[in-house]
């Protein structure tokens, strides 16, 4: 009988220590992260020297009323916290001359765009205050090619208030600096 309890506590044994020994071990672990996405808010403009001149057409007519040029790209980055962004635009160094106007629209993007483009505005008339040219742009990005980006058309052309047009005065390589701004939405 002594074997036979002796057999059994050593089969007992056998199977529940290590069991026993298994509930005091742990077989997981954790480990806490801290994850974030940074704000973003970047612009790079593709454009060097644009020119546009109002050229005579012939004796007796005006000269020509507009010239317009859309090779210049704006390229942009955004990830947003929970505003929308507006894109704008003003003239921050130089004078237009006088019975000119200098008008300002964002294109669409090409289908490298990737997000939320926003709201393309009608076509501004810039000046010394910022005037949106795209409103409630998200979280986006352009692409980096050459094609891609916003394309921008500026247009130069006269006053449509044809009395201004004696204010009209021979000039040639008047420099404007127009400065685009990405900010939140008011």
């Amino acid at each position: 009988m002594k074997l036979l309890n002796k057999i059994v506590f050593c089969l007992f044994a056998m199977l529940i220590l290590p069991f026993s020994s298994a509930l005091g071990q742990t077989n997981t672990a954790t480990t806490n992260l801290s994850l974030g996405i940074s704000e973003v808010s970047l612009l790079q403009s593709s454009a060097s020297m644009i020119s546009l001149q109002l050229n005579q057409q012939s004796a007796g007519l005006s000269i020509e009323t507009s010239k317009s040029d859309s090779t210049a790209r704006l390229k942009a980055s955004s990830v947003i916290t929970s505003t929308t962004r507006n894109l704008s635009a003003k003239v921050t160094s130089g004078t237009i001359p006088s019975g000119t106007i200098l008008k300002l629209s964002a294109l669409t993007p090409n289908a490298s765009f990737v997000g939320s483009p926003g709201t393309i505005s009608a076509p501004v008339t810039l000046d010394n205050i910022d005037r949106t040219i795209v409103s409630n742009i998200a979280t986006c990005y352009t692409g980096t090619g050459a094609s891609d980006g916003y394309p921008l058309k500026f247009t130069f052309a006269l006053d449509s208030n044809t009395s201004n047009y004696a204010n009209l005065r021979a000039t040639t390589g008047t420099s404007i600096t127009v400065t685009l701004t990405l900010s939140p939405t008011n």
